[in-house]
């Protein structure tokens, strides 16, 4: 039995072509879910800041978050987000962080407070507000106040 070289060339194409499509199906599910759990979400978030982690905080975003700062307060997308935050997050590194309270808002929501301290000696109060959407948590709102 002879074997068509063209039929062996043209199966393994298809077989390739299906493989990118199904990686490229299956991968905007990775990039664009979150976290599984607000347990998980804290997690993250809480390690994030500590190591100033800036795109593992930019990870777990809403589209659009909000972010506020001593100087701003305004609603980003995900991709302004990330620039404001790193450059907030070059300007102010992070020695320590400490969690004063965690727990339920109105709503639904989650929250995180902490005390931050700068390498600088600054002192900030952070502010995480967790949101379910779907079934996934997301990083809806983050402040940053000046104490």
């Amino acid at each position: 039995m002879e074997v068509n070289k063209n039929n062996t060339n043209s199966f393994n194409f298809k077989i390739n072509i299906l493989s990118i499509l199904l990686f490229f199906a299956i991968m905007p599910m990775g990039v664009y879910a979150q976290y599984s759990s607000v347990a998980v979400a804290k997690e993250y978030c809480i390690k994030a800041l500590k190591n100033n982690d800036v795109e593992s905080l930019v990870k777990g975003f809403s589209d659009p978050v909000e972010i506020t700062l001593p100087e701003s307060e305004n609603s980003y997308s995900k991709s302004q987000a990330a620039m404001v935050l790193r450059k907030f997050m070059n300007n102010n590194k992070v020695k320590s962080f400490n969690v004063k309270q965690s727990g339920k808002s109105t709503g639904g929501s989650e929250f995180i407070i902490g005390d931050m301290t700068t390498t600088s000696g600054k002192q900030y109060q952070v502010y995480f507000l967790i949101t379910i959407i779907n079934d996934e948590a997301f990083l809806h709102l983050i402040e940053f106040e000046l104490i």
